[in-house]
């Protein structure tokens, strides 16, 4: 979700970044609205002993006032949520003003991925 909506094909360039101490792997992966779809490699490089980090990536396409605007994520994962029954990323993107309002104290970058699973928090927005 970016904003509080379902991605629903304003997205492209979708991959999965895997680093360790001696290279950088980027693999292509698709999503359907709800689902995000991982085939039995990118599984293997989820659960291998040598992968440090993980980042979801992805550019998110709008449309404001007839401009094209192109916001790009990169949102770090940890091995353990993708372990989880469900996994939803709400991403705040601060071209908004209203979510820059109320998150932009969180963060230095702009955007903020709220990553919700089961017992994870969630962001308490500023009035």
């Amino acid at each position: 979700m970016v904003n509080d909506q379902l991605l629903n094909g304003e997205i492209t360039n979708l991959y999965l970044k895997f680093e360790n101490e001696n290279e950088t792997k980027k693999i292509y992966v698709n999503y359907y609205p709800g689902d995000l779809i991982l085939n039995s490699e990118t599984l293997e490089l989820i659960n291998s002993d040598k992968t440090n980090k993980i980042y979801l990536h992805f550019d998110y396409k709008t449309f404001k006032k007839e401009k094209h605007l192109i916001s790009n994520f990169d949102i770090e994962l940890k091995k353990i949520m993708f372990q989880q029954p469900y996994l939803i990323i709400n991403v705040f993107d601060f071209t908004d003003k209203k979510y820059r309002k109320w998150y932009q104290y969180l963060t230095n970058e702009n955007y903020l991925p709220q990553i919700i699973f089961p017992n994870s928090g969630i962001y308490v927005r500023m009035k």
